[in-house]
């Protein structure tokens, strides 16, 4: 039922029932986020959105959710999300890969996903050791996520930019006997970015901050609009949100992964280059952050460096049919080259 080589990432807060029906209407394959899976009621109403919107499709389309691995798998909740949904497809990040306990010890996610009923494991990657352990625990999926990606990560020291992590993968898959299908993400928003990473050898593409900057997206307008308005250079990789909504969260984020694609806003601009005033102020600071958490201005709006190509909240389908043809021009004159 796959058309177009594009996935949606599943975007905590954005990627619902009607983005991932929608971008299954579109020809891609779309990916409802159960995230930290804290709310299993919330996961239960978007799976029901998304298999009323899709019911008329034939074939079916398959059921896709993308956990958040650190904080879903080792206290039981993404096994509870799995047994009662059993979708076909389950992404995995943050790290893609992890022991029950943490240490190495029980199950993985991953064979625990097998074990319920998952037919296809993608595995989200930010670096090569990451993709090697994708490899060994025998992922269908290798989603090499780069720097210009939007959203967490892994941390810039760590971490590679989306074109040399998916060139490496793809080395990586050359001398493997286990073939994974890789899709490149990161900073990719039209079809031109599609089409270079199938010239470079990729299966397809994950699109992020492109359809979260849609209409079936479930992330606030404001948000949406400071998308359209911003470019390239509007774009930050950050620890200092996390530093911030760490000291709140239920769920924080362990310090490989604390740091996200976001604008550069008041926020970022304050504290990024000031990291140790910040933590000697953190109670403080994080106490005004966390109330001014829906200005664009003061809260992260998460955004990849393809931002700039986002010209209007448009609905999704429309978003891929353009990609579509843009992708298919663009691999024409590459063609036309080589005649």
């Amino acid at each position: 039922s796959v058309r177009i080589p594009i996935m949606n990432g599943p975007m905590a807060g954005a990627a619902g029932g009607d983005l991932a029906a929608a971008v299954c209407r579109g020809g891609g394959l779309g990916f409802i986020a159960a995230g930290h899976a804290r709310s299993v009621e919330l996961i239960d109403k978007q799976v029901s959105i998304f298999r009323e919107k899709t019911a008329d499709i034939s074939p079916k389309p398959p059921l896709c959710l993308g956990f958040i691995t650190y904080s879903s798998y080792p206290d039981g909740q993404m096994r509870k999300v799995l047994e009662k949904h059993r979708p076909e497809i389950v992404q995995f990040c943050a790290p893609s890969v992890m022991a029950h306990d943490g240490e190495g010890n029980g199950p993985s996610n991953v064979e625990v996903a097998r074990r319920l009923g998952a037919k296809y494991i993608f595995a989200q990657v930010g670096n090569l050791q990451d993709a090697k352990d994708a490899f060994a625990a025998g992922c269908d999926v290798i989603l090499t996520q780069g720097r210009e990606a939007g959203g967490h990560g892994l941390r810039s020291e760590v971490g590679a930019g989306t074109l040399p992590l998916a060139a490496a993968v793809l080395r990586l898959r050359e001398t493997s006997a286990h073939k994974p299908l890789v899709l490149a993400a990161g900073g990719i928003c039209d079809g031109r970015g599609l089409a270079a990473m199938l010239t470079l050898g990729c299966d397809g593409a994950v699109m992020g901050t492109r359809l979260y900057v849609t209409k079936e997206s479930m992330g606030p307008e404001a948000n949406k609009a400071a998308l359209v308005k911003a470019d390239i250079d509007d774009v930050i990789r950050t620890p200092v949100f996390d530093m911030l909504q760490n000291t709140w969260l239920d769920t924080p984020w362990p310090r490989l992964f604390a740091t996200v694609g976001a604008l550069h806003n008041g926020t970022s601009r304050r504290w990024h280059d000031d990291l140790k005033e910040l933590q000697k102020n953190l109670k403080e600071e994080a106490a005004a952050y966390k109330a001014g958490l829906a200005d664009p201005a003061i809260g992260a709006v998460l955004s990849g460096e393809g931002v700039g190509e986002i010209r209007a909240v448009e609905e999704a389908a429309a978003v891929l049919a353009r990609v579509e043809r843009e992708a298919a021009e663009v691999l024409r004159a590459s063609q036309r080259l080589l005649a």
